[in-house]
């Protein structure tokens, strides 16, 4: 039976049961070419970095050598075990000293949150606040979750917010990838310009890039660009074969997309973001 990606239970008993840090894929520092260049790109004196599905990986802490104050960095996970150590851990790394820093609000952001969950997003992240999306496999986990559905009309539109809705709300027909779903959302929380970049074990992550649009839902192909795409060669393990024969397995390799926020607006419609609260 495969893992339940889907299930912050999942999540936490993971980290529960080892909280070590873990790295997906690659070390910490194998975005760095793309972060850098992505910084460079902005236009915001500091560029607030979104780390979406930060786990109990370093690379929350990396993050912090390209920024001028840890505060633009904001670290989010569905598990809130993983949010805990790394609060943490925050605090070892940095040393006592850090703490005093910590009360006075110069340690970066960590918030819980559910990724397709419009609500969740609505009371920790700020809409159009975030230059660059940092991606390290948690569009790979995310997409291995069940199809979710939705309720219609989305509460998130590219038409003007003040538009009178013809309909009431209901239930979509069908099941929509929850990649499809986390693109919209990260669109609604990108500025226009900013960039998401994401490293993932799939030479075809992002289908939404290519598909055509689902009715009543944001077009996330209207939303987002692939700017560029990039492969990293996992380096070659030779096991032993019956007899201590070398044996080669075929190439594997990662790949690293870097996708621009277009300048199509995304809004909150009237109303509905309030019904959905309630």
């Amino acid at each position: 039976m495969p893992p339940s990606f889907g299930s912050p239970q999942y999540w936490n008993n993971r980290f529960t049961s080892n909280p070590n840090p873990f790295e997906w894929l690659e070390p910490p520092n194998a975005l760095d070419f793309h972060l850098v260049s992505a910084l460079n790109e902005s236009q915001d004196q500091n560029p607030q970095i979104l780390h979406i599905g930060c786990g109990t990986s370093l690379l929350s802490f990396h993050l912090r050598a390209h920024v001028n104050h840890s505060k633009q960095i904001h670290n989010v996970d569905y598990s809130d075990v993983a949010i805990e150590i790394g609060k943490k851990r925050e605090l070892e790394i940095f040393g006592p000293d850090h703490i005093l820093q910590y009360q006075e609000n110069k340690h970066m952001r960590w918030s819980v949150v559910d990724l397709l969950s419009h609500t969740s997003l609505h009371f920790v992240c700020k809409p159009s606040s975030y230059s660059i999306i940092v991606d390290k496999s948690t569009s790979d986990s995310i997409a291995c979750a069940d199809d979710v559905y939705v309720t219609l009309p989305y509460p998130l539109s590219t038409s003007s917010p003040h538009a009178p809705f013809m309909s009431a709300l209901s239930q979509s027909s069908e099941p929509i990838h929850p990649l499809h779903i986390l693109a919209i959302h990260l669109a609604f929380l990108t500025k226009p310009g900013g960039r998401w970049i994401s490293l993932s074990y799939s030479q075809d992550r992002f289908p939404f890039l290519h598909l055509p649009p689902i009715p009543s839902l944001p077009d996330p192909g209207k939303l987002w660009w692939l700017e560029s795409k990039y492969e990293i060669e996992v380096p070659e393990v030779t096991a032993k074969g019956r007899g201590g024969t070398a044996v080669h397995r075929p190439k594997v390799l990662h790949w690293v997309y870097v996708i621009l926020r277009t300048d199509v607006a995304l809004s909150a419609r009237d109303g509905l973001a309030s019904a959905y609260l309630e």
